[in-house]
């Protein structure tokens, strides 16, 4: 026992226990209370039950949960598109990071608003906050150091050490999700999916797990993302645990023959082979689109600066400008949708219908961008 008598490994020993502890907790809050329980409705729990789990979220800094919500929410509909909130085909810093800074270019807070509609309904949600401006964000900050005082004061400093570890590491292991398992050169897909999302095993882990992202975004509803024996998902089985004492009722399980079903789509079995020339198209259809997406980029960012610079008076511009610019956002990603998925059509319809398609997103980009010229010369003027 004398090494344990020394006061600097003990202590050690206290913070990493407490660092343990806090990280699971928060990861619960997260993945099981802002993830699966309000944003897929993959399980129902008592209200007091549902507060109290996803304070470990909250207090883990994740925000407002109506503005998680939404913000999730519009990353499933529109993944790895230039809507997408934190895709990392913007770049890996962005996807882990930078996002967070400008949720507000791709998302309004009328859309923030109508994506979480049904947690608008709840008055407490909504004193945390519901839109992209800053009083939630401080509102959450001085809650959590708040809490963190509280807990110095109870359990004293080793637990303050420790939760601050816990915190930190369960933040950026949820922000792993959105940078890594979209990275194509990462994990593996089990399912076909309309996006890049991958199965990393140590994000799985990290994240309690969340890393079985394929699998998440194959069946999103799905109250449990590791779908195989060797795929661990803590959150499941902390979910499993509640059903079992009857606090959790609706869980959602995908049955075995939808589950087939999907890995079917993902080889192909059952599946006529797209013709190689129609594969061809697709691709030079998505080479399209992507120069469609940066020129929408490009309106987004002007709409962005010009709105910033001009102030209110240019408001109204910039805010139809950036109508605009999403419209071509959309149609870019629907031509290349479109053409990977043309295998009824012979090669050269796959290709001048994709063509077709990029050629009115960038025509409706530039005219995204020509609105913001008198925006930005009454700026200069």
């Amino acid at each position: 026992m004398g090494i344990f008598e020394n006061p600097v490994v003990s202590n050690s020993l206290v913070i990493a226990a407490w660092a343990v502890f806090w990280h699971v907790w928060h990861g619960v809050g997260i993945t099981l209370g802002y993830h699966r329980l309000l944003t897929h409705k993959s399980l129902a729990v008592p209200k007091w039950l549902e507060y109290y789990i996803c304070s470990g979220a909250y207090l883990a800094l994740m925000g407002a949960p109506i503005v998680w919500v939404g913000v999730h929410r519009q990353h499933h509909q529109k993944s790895d598109t230039p809507l997408d909130p934190h895709s990392p085909r913007q770049g890996v810093a962005h996807a882990l990071y930078k996002w967070m800074f400008y949720t507000d270019r791709v998302q309004s807070n009328e859309e923030l608003q109508k994506q979480a509609h049904d947690l608008m309904q709840d008055p407490f949600y909504r004193k945390l906050g519901c839109d992209h401006g800053a009083y939630h964000a401080k509102l959450n900050l001085a809650v959590c150091i708040a809490f963190r005082v509280l807990l110095f004061f109870v359990f004293g400093w080793q637990c303050v050490v420790g939760s601050l570890i816990g915190t930190f590491t369960i933040f950026w292991s949820t922000q792993f999700v959105n940078a890594f398992c979209h990275l194509p050169s990462l994990g593996y897909r089990t399912y076909r999916t309309t996006e890049d999302s991958r199965n990393v095993w140590w994000v799985g882990i990290l994240a309690v797990g969340e890393g079985w992202h394929n699998n998440h975004h194959a069946i999103p509803k799905s109250a449990r993302h590791g779908l195989e024996w060797w795929e661990f998902d803590f959150t499941y089985v902390c979910i499993w645990v509640l059903e079992k004492l009857g606090l959790a009722t609706k869980v959602h399980i995908p049955s075995k023959e939808l589950l087939e079903k999907k890995k079917e789509k993902a080889t192909g079995k059952g599946q006529i082979k797209m013709p190689a020339a129609v594969t061809h198209a697709a691709e030079a259809a998505q080479k399209a689109a992507e120069i469609a997406r940066e020129a929408v980029h490009e309106a987004a960012e002007a709409a962005f600066l010009a709105a910033e610079a001009a102030g209110k008076s240019a408001r109204e511009a910039a805010d139809a400008a950036m109508h605009a610019a999403r419209e071509a956002a959309e149609q870019a990603d629907k031509a290349y949708r479109e053409a990977a998925l043309a295998a009824g059509k012979t090669a050269n319809e796959a290709a001048e219908a994709a063509n077709k398609a990029a050629r009115e997103a960038l025509e409706t980009a530039e005219i995204a961008i020509a609105q913001l010229v008198p925006a930005k010369e009454t700026v200069r003027g």
